[in-house]
């Protein structure tokens, strides 16, 4: 059984300039997922990218690049539309998707997906989520209690939220669905501090105070 993983990252970003780029302590965003995935028990590992700067880092560790297609460097261009080009193109009986805006995704949680999936044949696809203990709204409507009926917070059900940092799938279910989450997906929760999703200006800030702590102490 063959495994891959593959990275997309652009050289470019729209609402954080650089983004891809930018240092969390004294290392490029880039740097972190990538320096993971060469550790992980994949069979192989791919990087579609625009950037040459990240091209030459990929041959300096040991990861397969992909030159990014420009339909798919636009911003209209989505994770769905690349794991579907990959399939294409790479051979794999399971496909990884990673993000490198989770850098704080572990090591060891992304073995126990790999692992997970490759064993448990009655799930197609695999990706990691939180879950949230809260009372949410959509537009005027309640999603997941009764205003007229307070149940205790401890009671509440909860909303799976994505992460949006590891995304597996089988090939079968990914050439039928054309999706990156099959029709059997297996919710795989992870810590609060695994599940920082780098999007503006302000996660930044936040994950370079808390970074301080954890990358001086974790291993994972």
């Amino acid at each position: 059984m063959k495994i891959i993983s593959i990275i997309p990252i652009k050289s470019h970003s729209e609402r954080v300039k650089n983004k891809n780029f930018k240092k969390i302590g004294k290392k490029p965003l880039y740097k972190f997922m990538l320096e993971k995935v060469v550790k992980c028990n994949f069979d192989e590992n791919y990087v579609d990218t625009d950037s040459n700067e990240i091209k030459e880092y990929c041959k300096k560790i040991g990861i397969k690049t992909i030159n990014r297609v420009p339909k798919l460097a636009l911003n209209n261009a989505n994770g769905n539309d690349l794991l579907n080009y990959h399939s294409k193109i790479i051979d794999a009986d399971i496909y990884f998707q990673l993000y490198i805006t989770a850098p704080l995704l572990k090591i060891s949680s992304i073995n126990k997906c790999i692992e997970f999936l490759k064993n448990n044949s009655r799930y197609d696809s695999i990706l990691t989520v939180k879950e949230i203990y809260s009372w949410f709204w959509f537009g005027k409507h309640p999603v997941n209690y009764k205003p007229k009926i307070l149940p205790r917070s401890q009671d509440a059900k909860p909303i799976i939220q994505e992460t949006t940092g590891l995304y597996g799938i089988r090939k079968k279910s990914l050439l039928k669905n054309k999706c990156r989450i099959g029709q059997k997906p297996f919710f795989y929760k992870i810590g609060a501090d695994e599940c920082i999703d780098l999007d503006t200006e302000e996660d930044f800030i936040y994950l370079n105070y808390y970074a301080k702590k954890y990358l001086s102490s974790s291993k994972s």
